[in-house]
């Protein structure tokens, strides 16, 4: 029994599990009723600001930047529905996804459709 529970981690890293970056959102402030928003697309790696594109770098799946008019800005992803800005003008914001009504409905379509594959 020791034994497989040494050898679940080597099977786990062996299986070609790589992190994966969140999905694309519109980001804005919460509590600001004329906000200014911020599309992200992390797999693409570009940043939407005032139907503008911005090239992200990305550090790690987690970090990235990008550069608007002269200013830095890093980008943190707290979590699938936070990002945390900080930008070299003294910028500091926390932002949260805005969500999709159909996002929910879209990804168990998706799942319906794998189940369905199986059998």
């Amino acid at each position: 029994m020791k034994r497989l529970f040494l050898l679940i981690p080597f099977l786990i890293l062996d299986c070609g599990f790589k992190p994966v970056p969140p999905p694309a959102g519109k980001f804005c402030e919460p509590m600001l009723k004329e906000t200014q928003c911020i599309t992200l697309d992390f797999r693409k790696g570009k940043a939407y600001l005032e139907d503008k594109e911005y090239p992200m770098k990305s550090t790690s799946i987690l970090n990235y930047s990008y550069t608007v008019e002269g200013v830095t800005y890093e980008l943190e992803v707290l979590n699938e529905n936070r990002v945390k800005i900080v930008g070299t003008n003294g910028f500091n914001k926390t932002l949260l996804k805005l969500k999709d009504k159909d996002e929910r409905k879209k990804e168990w379509a998706k799942l319906w459709e794998k189940v369905k594959e199986m059998f």
